[in-house]
């Protein structure tokens, strides 16, 4: 390419477009050109001001999208299907907010005794944690999510099933270091292993201000929380206040003060207790925490609404899952493919639409907070069996989950341990309280 320069105003039909008083080059072979300031264009911005992840500059629009017609994000002009564009690949991910909003935290509480944790990602970690406080029988040795050159056959496999004891979240090659115990399938991020504070003094949890919160983990795999803030359960990381025995797992303990939602773009939300309201989105009654706007009283929208991804993987579907929120409208009945009931139309669902597969918000999510799997080897009845932690949904074909040894039933969605060679179930409650007579770990 002849490095050819020219004045005139000219129409840059190679990246932008549009016409503009600059200075060109010209490849006088194959009759390329481009304006001086497309040329210069940075191949990435790491931070721009008006998103929320990096940007990378691409010389067309992905296939995937070409599809529909492109508008800018910023000034919704219609974009040429062969310009130039900043684009942004990011899938969303609660791991990155917990990790932004700790260290926020670590910068508001700057020279409290209580956070002594350093903050900083790009720190040397050891290689090896002989005994770290969450997986204390076994070390830890430090390893790195392969990238997509050095994947295996299986490595979607091992993605899907490469989740994080911590924080519940998958870990990925956006985070690629983490701590591992093969022999316990124990996994955990690097930054959840090394860098979330032990403990938030008074003051920094907003919504519970008034006492300091411990980090902790349950020692059973099988045993769970129920979180204060969105009243879903967990068996990773959380914070304990001791004067109100109350838990806060880690994804609600850094959640930001204050938001801007997509359908109420004009104010700021802010947290603040759900004091008998009704969520402006599911029209449900808040249990829990809300984000309301201080302007418009009658708008707030459930914690729920807050955490749930707006897109997802789901290991029941090869395609992504996208976010619909009501009211939606489409010939037929939809059914939740998880738990088999028809799906309201005035909800929040999750779709696919390449599959044409739906599920119930409610039912994708309660798996993104409890690790499943695991094993516990136990005596039942003279015989043993190796059970596995499992979350079990209601359906049409079964109604009803029944414990083989108290015979509690659950018609809703329940945390059981199953035996994957005889399907024989137990409830938590028989083998943490240890009251039933023919169980006896192995």
């Amino acid at each position: 390419m002849k490095d050819t320069r020219s004045t005139l105003t000219l129409m840059n039909k190679e990246a932008c477009h549009e016409k503009a008083n600059d200075s060109s080059y010209v490849c006088t072979t194959c009759e390329f050109w481009i304006h001086k300031t497309c040329a210069f264009s940075p191949l990435s911005i790491p931070s721009p001001t008006y998103h929320n992840h990096p940007l990378t500059l691409v010389y067309s629009i992905p296939d995937i999208h070409l599809v529909f017609n492109q508008y800018c994000g910023i000034c919704r002009r219609f974009v040429y299907r062969r310009s130039w564009v900043y684009y942004c690949d990011s899938q969303e991910s609660m791991f990155n907010l917990i990790v932004t909003q700790c260290c926020k935290s670590q910068v508001n509480f700057e020279g409290e005794d209580e956070i002594s944790v350093a903050m900083s990602v790009t720190s040397n970690d050891p290689h090896i944690i002989e005994k770290h406080w969450s997986h204390q029988i076994h070390p830890l040795k430090q390893l790195q999510f392969p990238t997509c050159d050095n994947d295996s056959d299986d490595s979607d496999d091992d993605r899907r099933e490469l989740i994080c004891n911590g924080c519940i979240q998958p870990i990925t090659v956006s985070h690629p270091s983490y701590y591992a115990c093969i022999e316990c399938g124990f996994f955990i991020h690097s930054f959840c292993a090394t860098k979330l504070p032990q403990k938030l003094p008074v003051g920094a949890l907003h919504f519970h201000p008034h006492h300091s919160l411990m980090l902790q983990m349950k020692d059973k795999f099988y045993d769970t929380v129920v979180c204060e803030v969105c009243g879903f359960w967990t068996n990773g990381f959380y914070y304990h206040c001791q004067t109100c025995d109350i838990y806060v797992d880690i994804r609600c303990a850094f959640l930001p003060t204050r938001i801007k939602y997509k359908s109420h773009k004009h104010h700021s939300l802010v947290q603040r207790p759900a004091l008998n309201s009704t969520c402006s989105i599911t029209r449900y009654r808040n249990e829990f925490g809300v984000y309301g706007c201080e302007t418009c009283n009658n708008f707030q929208i459930d914690i729920c609404c807050i955490i749930i991804p707006s897109r997802m993987e789901h290991k029941y579907d090869s395609h992504p899952l996208t976010l619909r929120y009501p009211p939606f409208f489409y010939e037929g009945a939809f059914y939740c493919e998880i738990c088999e009931e028809r799906v309201n139309n005035q909800d929040l669902l999750y779709h696919c639409s390449e599959s044409e597969h739906s599920y119930h918000y409610t039912c994708v999510f309660w798996l993104n907070n409890v690790k499943l799997g695991g094993t516990i080897k136990v005596i039942i009845s003279d015989k043993p069996h190796t059970l596995a932690l499992v979350m079990k949904t209601p359906t049409r074909k079964k109604p009803i989950h029944t414990c083989s040894q108290c015979f509690s039933f659950s018609d809703s969605f329940s945390f059981l341990l199953e035996c994957d060679g005889c399907g024989l179930l137990a409830c938590f409650y028989c083998l943490l309280s240890g009251k039933s007579q023919q169980i006896a770990l192995i």
